[in-house]
């Protein structure tokens, strides 16, 4: 089919030459892009192939496109330089990819380098993914490998945060160190810093503060690091590296501080012979599914420069055994044994034996007799109380009245119920019955209880108008205190107030 050909001249000053195409030509942004791309675009009979070059007014604009091929937008050189990827393991939410060392997780602000979130998108695009959401949820250093997780979905991002907020996710990296650690296992825990100049991070140390405490500076966050050694090779240290908290270049700060950087470290430590680039791997990352709440554990392999650091290393590791005369096992590294935990091993193989030499139990001196199988269809026998067969207990009619059980040799009578109409006889405490209490009338007077032997005296009440006779405190009574001449009769004394509950004041 003959090609279409359309030309005219430019109208507006500083229009974008892919805006022109759309609004001339009615055409999506996309193929306005791809006919640029695809060098089907001329002004001033030369072929432009910049999406944004800016027009003048009277330029002359030619497009001849093929209307049966479709013209694709060619991605960016730095998107095309990321290369392909590895998924590791993918669902609806998540997506695992094994990350290269040498390439950034996310695009920098400054700069056109290649990165994985990059290359992620746009491989989705070409398989068909018209809108493609990627969510970033943590990343490694440019020159760390290993595993990496994506959201897909915004549930999957808002699960995920919450993982890495409160630390409950698995986080294992293998770093060969630049020194012989002592110990075979411990934790670096501290503070990290940055600087605003350098993009450094450092240990922070606390200082003191104007109170006269010691405070740690402002912007340092906390960093827990457990590490184990898992070989010892001539002038390095293979370790296994599980992350609590997970700070920017936490496992190369920290190790750095202490004394022992990471191989071929060229920012914390000094560079080697033997690796271009940090040796840290991350290879596991495991936790639970945000959405379905399965767990989920993803490993990826050491990659080939560092596998062959450590080759290169524990060949020097044998040369220098062969060199000083070293053979068998001497000298080679094994993990040692604490005191506490050898202690409980033996303990436990010791009650083993014991529990194993113990003799069975026996219930009595002599076996009994083999208790006969019965089949499913034969009737279960008595059971045997003594020499004699339990006789078997008669059943009861309904409404028929349980028979009491017998205490001893002799049955028990029973007591004998009075009918409802009868008074209850009352309940005696000794050999005489306590003599019954008469019932008081309503508006009787309650009488006074006795507190000996003899009836307690009441004490006379005395009118209203009589004058209260005065306490004695002793065998006389006190007499009373001449009262002033000319001066009105003191109020009487009002008694002091009960503790109690405040009362609230008026407002």
């Amino acid at each position: 089919m003959a090609r279409i050909e359309r030309e005219w001249n430019a109208e507006h000053e500083g229009t974008a030459l892919a805006s022109e195409l759309h609004k001339v030509m009615v055409i999506s942004h996309r193929q306005a892009k791809g006919f640029i791309d695809g060098g089907c675009v001329t002004v001033n009979a030369e072929v432009v192939d910049k999406h944004g070059q800016r027009l003048k007014v009277g330029d002359t604009i030619k497009v001849s496109f093929d209307p049966e091929r479709t013209y694709e937008v060619i991605p960016p050189a730095n998107k095309l330089q990321a290369g392909p990827f590895t998924t590791l393991w993918e669902d609806n939410h998540l997506l695992f990819v094994f990350k290269p060392a040498g390439l950034l997780t996310v695009p920098a602000e400054q700069g056109s380098e290649p990165s994985l979130a990059d290359a992620i998108t746009e491989s989705y695009r070409r398989r068909g993914y018209k809108r493609f959401n990627l969510f970033i949820v943590h990343r490694l250093d440019k020159f760390t490998s290993g595993v990496l997780v994506f959201a897909k979905t915004p549930e999957a991002l808002h699960g995920l945060k919450k993982h890495f907020e409160l630390h409950r996710l698995q986080r294992v990296y293998c770093a060969v160190l630049v020194g012989e650690l002592p110990e075979n296992s411990g934790t670096l825990a501290g503070h990290l810093i940055e600087h605003a100049k350098s993009l450094k991070m450092s240990v922070a140390v606390a200082r003191k503060g104007p109170g006269g405490g010691k405070r740690m500076p402002p912007g340092a966050k906390e960093a827990v690091t457990h590490y184990r050694v898992v070989e010892r090779l001539p002038g390095h240290t293979v370790v296994e590296v599980r992350l609590e908290t997970g700070r920017r270049n936490q496992i190369r700060v920290q190790f750095a501080d202490r004394g022992y950087p990471l191989l071929g470290d060229q920012v914390y430590g000094v560079e080697s012979p033997i690796l271009d680039r940090q040796a840290l791997h991350a290879e596991l990352l495991g936790f639970k599914h945000p959405v379905t709440e399965e767990q989920v554990t993803v490993t990826a392999t050491m990659p080939g420069d560092m596998v062959a650091a450590l080759k290169t290393l524990r060949n020097m590791a044998r040369l220098q055994r062969a060199t000083t005369g070293v053979k068998g096992e001497e000298n080679i590294f094994k993990p040692a044994e604490s005191h506490g935990h050898k202690v409980k091993r033996v303990t436990r193989a010791k009650a083993f034996e014991e529990r194993q030499d113990r003799p069975h139990r026996t219930f009595a001196a002599a076996d009994g007799p083999a208790r006969p199988r019965r089949d499913s269809k034969d009737e279960r026998p008595q059971r045997m109380s003594g020499p004699a067969e339990r006789p078997v207990r008669p059943r009861r009619e309904e409404g028929e009245a349980r028979p009491r059980s017998t205490s001893g040799p002799a049955a028990r009578p029973a007591r004998p119920r009075s009918p409802e109409s009868a008074e209850r006889t009352r309940r005696t405490f000794g050999s005489a019955e306590r003599p019954a209490r008469p019932r008081r009338e309503e508006g009787e007077a309650r009488p006074r209880s006795t507190s000996g032997p003899a009836d307690r005296p009441a004490r006379p009440r005395s009118p209203e108008s009589a004058e209260r006779p005065r306490r004695t405190f002793g065998s006389a009574e006190r007499p009373a205190g001449p009262r002033r001449e000319g001066s009105p009769d003191r109020p009487a004394r009002k008694p002091a107030p009960r503790p109690g509950k405040p009362k609230p004041r008026k407002p």
